[in-house]
């Protein structure tokens, strides 16, 4: 084989395992009315002042989205938003106590289903791939 068709396969592999981590991971927090995506803003949210700008930044999902997944979650009573006192054309969102018990039982879920799925790695070959994890993700943000 020759390197391209190397790094075609590794990418590959890499989709099927990450779609199937996601697929598992958003099948047991459906259960708690969660998704990756879901827990993901609450932890973002539980880290000081965030807005729904600052939410789309870091998760790089449209405004549209943002803004459908916030819905979801204020309805459900895991968030509220505040309307910022010095400009109001921002509203902050801030988790809720219903939010803070959810995200804690997403995390566990979370981590349970990463450790299972990580086990077979030794220590070594779990941080030589955050190395190469992390190289290509610095390379990424160069090149952007």
């Amino acid at each position: 084989m020759n390197r391209l068709t190397d790094i075609a396969n590794m990418v590959e592999s890499l989709s099927r395992i990450y779609h199937r981590l996601r697929k598992e991971i958003n099948g047991q927090l459906i259960n708690e009315g969660l998704s990756m995506s879901k827990m993901k803003i609450l932890h973002l949210i539980t880290t000081g002042k965030t807005s729904a700008t600052d939410i789309k930044n870091y998760m790089g999902f449209s405004s549209r989205t943002v803004v459908t997944v916030l819905d979801a979650l204020e309805k459900d009573e895991m968030l509220r938003r505040q309307q910022s006192l010095t400009d109001r054309r921002v509203k902050y969102v801030h988790i809720t106590k219903k939010g803070q018990e959810k995200l804690i039982i997403a995390k566990c879920t979370y981590n349970i289903i990463l450790d299972r799925i990580f086990a077979p790695l030794s220590d070594v070959q779990l941080k030589n791939f955050y190395e190469v994890c992390n190289l290509l993700e610095i390379q990424q943000k160069i090149a952007q």
